[in-house]
């Protein structure tokens, strides 16, 4: 009998060494969670030029804390909440600089915040962009225009903004019948740019239709306003591909 109560004491604190051991490994868990929750991490490696605070400072969710030089160049673009919707992480851009002429560097957007700014009312997240190809005339703190590639769509008909007109929820465009008459084709769009409009539905390839109206100027002699072809006449057109973009400088 006492070898027996024995046995089951020693199950017992068998069990009891068990949770302690298993209590033990889930505190050292939460404090190599807690450790590693106060370092900060780069986003690529590189060597550290300048730390911008000290110990005891108080820093904000995006704040500054050092500044790292590395071979990698690194764009850092302001998007407004309505543009970053349509930004994700693996997109190419292109990127043109201010103080540099004729030079443009292609690049692919590597990070994108996720908490934004709020600057006079209005909310701007940070996106980076990695640069493609390095080149030497490009020095930090220089400014420059992004355009971010969203979305690409391959053999679609387009036509310059300036053609596609609205009235309501209608979109139209313009065209010249046979006889003279300026009419008006509604059609359905899609994606557009800075320079074009995607039509989904009511031109087709080939198409004409007028692509800007030209208003006479009030010195003008004519009283008459008729809607005239720029450049004679523009035919829809459908392209090997359109990048549809979000730009920011």
């Amino acid at each position: 009998e006492d070898a027996k109560n024995s046995a089951t004491s020693a199950t017992l604190d068998l069990k009891s060494a068990q949770l302690n051991v298993s209590k033990a490994e889930d505190d050292l868990q939460n404090a190599q969670d807690d450790l590693a929750s106060h370092n900060i991490r780069a986003p690529f490696s590189g060597v550290i030029g300048k730390v911008d605070i000290e110990t005891g400072d108080r820093i904000s969710s995006n704040g500054a804390v050092a500044t790292i030089i590395t071979d990698q160049k690194i764009a850092e673009v302001s998007l407004n909440e309505v543009d970053i919707s349509k930004v994700k992480v693996g997109q190419k851009a292109t990127l043109t600089f201010d103080a540099i002429d004729n030079l443009t560097i292609t690049g692919t957007v590597t990070e994108v915040d996720l908490l934004g700014t709020v600057n006079q009312g209005v909310v701007n997240y940070t996106v980076k962009i990695a640069f493609d190809v390095n080149d030497d005339r490009v020095k930090t703190g220089m400014s420059l225009s992004a355009a971010i590639v969203s979305e690409t769509k391959q053999n679609v008909v387009r036509v310059p903004n300036s053609a596609v007109k609205s009235q309501g929820n209608t979109s139209y465009v313009e065209a010249q019948n046979s006889n003279g008459t300026i009419v008006q084709i509604p059609v359905q769009t899609g994606l557009s740019n800075d320079e074009f409009t995607e039509i989904t539905s009511g031109l087709n390839e080939g198409d004409s239709f007028i692509s800007r109206t030209i208003t006479p100027s009030s010195n003008t002699t004519s009283s008459q306003q008729t809607p005239s072809l720029f450049g004679g006449g523009t035919r829809a057109v459908q392209g090997g591909g359109a990048n549809f973009r979000s730009q920011t400088r």
